[in-house]
């Protein structure tokens, strides 16, 4: 008995080798069970994922946003979030308040909105785009507020591609900046919003994208670099007479000068760029000046301390002999050296001087206080014309007003509050160009 019962069991054995044989060796799923493969995990991914804040040349904050560690020492984010005018960019692991330095950037995609981060701070826990093994309709991203693990997730309205890159379409909005992963907890790319035919919509920029860029690196470089990169093809000087000022209270009429050239492709970049469009003129020194520029007044409320943004970068100073201020000279404002220690001037904010006459004792005294020597053209406009000559020397004079000085000494005379600011708002709508 014993005997018959050990070769039916050897008998069997035979059976399942052959069988395990003829198949390869591997055992083969039923069709239609099979199941995705595991690529990470919650705890994993989240690990990946930093919060991400931008500050400009003088440590003030502009914007807070997210990106992921898509290599041991590379972070990719949207670009849009680090060129706004970001002068240094700090980043902290989801989660957590402690922050670590970028050190610049070494990848940009201005098609894609894309950009890679050089850091320092090492991570192992980085992410790798693959693509789907199944048909894909949900996508999910993570959050970490106190310290808790929570799953958002957002249905795939559809798939979409150009010359380019390769999107999914979703329902529901996500944040833009992080991660987004299929059920699998696969990489499917990094969450965006862009426009078609003037609708904004959620997607996920698939990962594909972010591989090519990882295979085409440079070295690192400063991230302020981006906040010029642009596939605008701008007018040349050589076309422009001048340009308008469009205010709620009238017209000013000005041009700029050659002898300030990078004050000048500086101005018309801005104006082109529409970065001028409905900002306050937020500052007004009765009978003195008017000034504006500044891109945190574009959504100012009343009452508010405005004045402090610019596009992030400063401009190297550029005193030009006969140019000074007089009256309706356009120059660059500046921040005190205790905020500017390079005493350079903000990228975007100005302002024109309406200024009053000096006698010729005043002006003995201003260069007695100030080390300054005013020619016989200075002294002769400053006591017929009138302007700022206490200025002379510490700002650059890049420009002039050419019509439309009733309106600026009309500004000027508004009663005004805390910081200068006019009591009533009176905004800029606009700067045109006006070509010759």
């Amino acid at each position: 008995m014993y005997r018959r019962i050990k070769t039916y069991l050897y008998l069997l054995l035979i059976i399942i080798a052959s069988s395990c044989k003829s198949s390869g060796g591997e055992s083969q799923p039923t069709a239609g069970t099979e199941k995705p493969v595991s690529r990470g995990s919650f705890s994993y991914n989240v690990g990946a994922m930093v919060d991400i804040h931008t500050f400009d040349h003088y440590t003030r904050n502009i914007q807070r946003g997210f990106g992921f560690y898509v290599g041991p020492h590379t972070i990719v984010t949207n670009l849009d979030l680090v060129q706004q005018g970001a002068y240094r960019v700090r980043f902290a692991p989801t989660g957590t308040q402690q922050f670590f330095n970028v050190d610049g950037y070494t990848a940009y995609s201005l098609e894609k909105n894309l950009v890679l981060l050089n850091v320092q701070r090492a991570n192992n826990n980085y992410l790798e785009a693959v693509d789907p093994i199944s048909p894909t309709d949900t996508l999910y991203t993570l959050l970490r507020p106190q310290s808790q693990l929570m799953v958002q997730r957002a249905a795939v309205n559809k798939t979409s591609a150009n010359d380019t890159a390769e999107y999914f379409i979703l329902r529901a909005g996500l944040d833009n900046g992080r991660p987004a992963f299929f059920d699998d907890h696969g990489l499917a790319g990094i969450i965006q919003t862009i426009t078609d035919d003037d609708t904004k919509q959620q997607v996920v920029l698939r990962g594909s994208s972010i591989n090519k860029m990882l295979a085409d690196q440079h070295e690192s470089r400063p991230v302020i670099d981006l906040s010029r990169k642009s596939n605008r093809v701008y007018p040349s000087h050589t076309t422009i007479s001048g340009f308008r000022i469009v205010t709620d209270m009238g017209n000013i009429e000005i041009k700029l000068y050659d002898e300030t050239p990078n004050y000048r492709d500086n101005f018309i970049r801005l104006v082109t760029d529409q970065y001028y469009d409905n900002l306050l003129i937020h500052r007004v020194l009765r009978g003195f000046l008017i000034q504006t520029g500044a891109a945190d007044t574009r959504e100012a409320t009343l009452g508010e301390v405005v004045g402090w943004q610019g596009p992030g970068y400063t401009i190297p100073m550029n005193i030009v002999p006969g140019k000074f201020h007089k009256r309706g000279a356009i120059a660059a404002s500046k921040l005190p050296h205790a905020s500017n220690p390079r005493d350079e001037s903000d990228g975007s904010q100005f302002y024109i001087v309406a200024g009053r006459r000096f006698g010729e004792t005043e002006l003995n005294e201003l260069e007695m206080r100030y080390g300054i020597t005013y020619t016989e053209e200075q002294r002769h406009i400053y006591g017929t014309i009138g302007g700022a000559p206490h200025l002379d020397n510490q700002y650059t004079v890049f420009g002039e007003v050419t019509s439309g000085m009733d309106v600026v000494d009309k500004i000027s005379l508004v009663e005004t509050r805390r910081g200068d600011r006019p009591e009533e708002d009176i905004w800029m709508k606009r700067i045109e160009i006006i070509y010759r």
